[in-house]
C-alpha cells in the first residue's frame, strides 16, 4: 500500500500544527476521542542542533571542535576559523558489508586528525542543508560519541550574517601526544539487509494502515519508481515517504557584501520548528513508541532523517545505510511502486 508524504502533502501537514498542538477544542456534546500526543514546543534533544549565535559564544569560551563536512576545495575556499575538514564521502564504504560504514580505525584516525576526544563537544557543518554534516554526525553517533551537534544553517548562514571565515588548509595536529575518541567495535543503530524483515508491516485490517516502521527519505519520484537509481525503481514494501528536505525551510538572508562571493540561490536552509516536524511525522504515521528504520539511496539523506527523529526524541530508530544502492540492485527482493 502506497504511503507518501511528499511535497504536495507538506502544506496540509503544516496547517495541521495548531490542531496537533492541542489548540482545537471539540464541539460541545461531541463524543470524546483519544487525544493525539501534543506537538512539542522544543526539540527533545535541543543540544544536538546549534544556531550560529550560540556557536559563536561556545567558540569564544573555547573547548568546541569544529568539523567541516564539505569537500576539501570548498573547505579551503572558506571555512569557520579553527575548523577541521572531514569530508562526508570519507565516512561511507560500500565494500564493507553488511553496514557500508567505515571501519573503526578509519573513524579513529579521522577523529585523531581533528583532535576529537570522547569528552569533546563537536559541532559539524556543511554549506547549509545539513545533509553532509548529518552523515558525519551519524557515523560518530553510531560509533558511540555522545557530544556531537550540527550547525543549523551551516556555513551559508554563518557567511551571510557576516561572521568571520578562514581560508586554506586546516592546521596540522602534531602526531605525538594525541588523545582521541575510541570508536565502538561495531556501529550501533544501523540496520543490515538481513534485518529488514522485522520492519516490514502488512495490512491486517481492511481500511486501517499498520504502524509506520520504515521511512524512505528519498524524493517522491524515486519512491514511486519514476526516477530509477538501480536495477529497479520503487521502494521497500510498507515504507512511508518523507523526503529529507521536507524537514527544512528556506531562511531569508541578506545578500553578501561586495567581494564576499555570491550567495547560493534561496539562501540557507534551517530545520523546521518542532511543531511543524511533529505534524509531518504524524501524517506519515511515525510515532516515538515504534521501532523505525530509515533509508535512502546511500545513507546520506537517511542520516539527515535519522538526525531529525533523534532531535524529536525518538529512541528506537536505526539507519539502513546501504539503502537503495543495495536493495534496488538485488534480484531477490520485493518492490512496491
Amino acid at each position: 500500500m502506497l504511503r507518501a508524504c511528499g511535497c504536495y502533502l507538506l502544506l496540509a501537514a503544516i496547517m495541521a500544527v495548531a490542531v496537533s498542538a492541542g489548540d482545537a477544542k471539540p464541539a460541545k456534546g461531541a463524543p470524546a476521542t483519544p487525544a493525539d500526543p501534543p506537538a512539542p514546543r522544543e526539540f527533545a534533544r535541543a543540544d544536538a542542533l546549534i544556531g550560529t549565535a550560540a556557536l559563536l559564544k561556545e567558540i569564544e569560551k573555547g573547548g568546541v571542535i569544529l568539523v567541516d563536512a564539505r569537500r576539501r576545495r570548498e573547505f579551503e575556499a572558506g571555512h569557520l576559523p579553527g575548523a577541521f575538514n572531514i569530508e562526508s564521502d570519507a565516512f561511507q564504504d560500500p565494500e564493507r558489508l553488511p553496514y557500508y560504514m567505515p571501519a573503526p580505525d578509519v573513524v579513529k584516525k579521522a577523529c585523531a586528525d581533528a583532535q576529537i576526544r570522547a569528552a569533546s563537544r563537536v559541532v559539524i557543518y556543511d554549506e547549509d542543508d545539513g545533509r553532509l554534516a548529518a552523515r558525519v554526525w551519524f557515523t560518530l553517533h553510531a560509533y558511540g560519541h555522545e557530544r556531537v551537534a550540527i550547525l543549523d544553517g551551516g556555513v551559508g548562514k554563518w557567511r551571510a550574517e557576516g561572521r568571520p571565515l578562514a581560508g586554506g588548509a586546516a592546521l596540522e595536529v602534531p602526531a605525538t601526544g594525541r588523545e582521541t575518541f575510541e570508536p565502538l567495535p561495531l556501529p550501533r543503530n544501523v540496520c543490515a539487509f538481513a534485518e529488514l524483515p522485522q520492519f516490514r508491516t502488512r495490512v491486517h485490517t481492511l481500511g486501517k494502515l499498520p504502524p509506520t516502521t520504515l521511512l524512505d527519505g528519498r524524493t517522491l519520484q524515486e519512491y514511486m519508481g519514476e526516477e530509477v537509481r538501480g536495477k529497479a525503481g520503487g521502494h521497500i514494501p510498507g515504507a512511508a515517504n518523507i523526503e529529507w528536505s521536507a524537514m527544512l525551510v528556506p531562511l531569508a538572508l541578506p545578500a553578501p557584501a561586495r567581494g564576499e562571493g555570491e550567495q547560493r540561490p534561496g539562501g540557507a536552509r534551517v530545520w523546521r520548528s518542532p511543531p511543524e516536524i511533529h505534524a509531518i511525522l504524524r501524517m506519515a504515521g511515525a510515532e516515538r513508541e515504534q521501532r523505525i528504520c530509515v533509508y535512502d539511496q546511500a545513507g546520506g539523506r537517511s542520516s539527515h532523517l535519522y538526525f531529525t527523529l533523534w532531535l524529536m526524541g525518538f529512541d528506537r530508530i536505526c539507519n539502513y545505510v546501504a539503502g537503495w544502492r543495495e536493495y534496488g540492485n538485488r534480484d531477490d527482493v520485493e518492490i512496491e511502486k
